[in-house]
């Protein structure tokens, strides 16, 4: 008589269901949610992201940018970029009189960066998701435009409008 030893057979099963187990738990936090809850705003993908310190919080994401606020006094502005993801962003900054939605584009969809009516004034590129960086700048009274340069991405409605007075 053949005798077959199921034994392994039946570790290897269990080892499987707690691995496939674990991969579908949750590891966010019961706080972070309840707080994105009572904000109005889903929970970021990326859980909390530590701020760069910046004076105007800025936030990317698929596919918009959110200054916080979206004003601040002429001089030296700091902005606290940070990526919700999923995607890698960038952040650039001009001064122009121009729509946001209106910037001179290439003929991939990005903006170009020398077009008439915009002038470049800074960026911080490659950006990964769920990460923040930081962009210190000196901004004249005016109107500016903070968007994402990535291909699409402008397209796409990485954009809004920032006033300095």
């Amino acid at each position: 008589m053949c005798r077959i030893n199921l034994r392994p057979l039946g570790v290897g099963a269990l080892c499987l269901t707690l691995l496939l187990l674990a991969a579908c738990s949750s590891d966010t936090p019961a706080a972070s949610s309840t707080s994105a809850a009572s904000s109005g705003s889903s929970p970021s993908p990326c859980g909390e992201i530590t701020p760069a310190g910046g004076e105007i919080a800025v936030t990317e994401m698929d596919f918009a940018i959110e200054p916080s606020p979206t004003s601040a006094p002429a001089g030296k502005v700091t902005f606290d970029i940070q990526n919700e993801g999923p995607q890698t962003h960038e952040f650039v900054v001009f001064k122009t009189d121009l729509d946001p939605a209106d910037l001179p584009t290439n003929s991939d969809g990005t903006v170009d960066e020398e077009g008439q009516a915009v002038k470049h004034i800074d960026e911080v590129e490659d950006i990964a998701a769920c990460t923040s960086e930081s962009l210190a700048v000196n901004l004249a009274a005016g109107n500016y435009v903070l968007i994402c340069n990535l291909p699409g991405h402008y397209a796409s409605g990485m954009h809004t409008a920032f006033t300095v007075q």
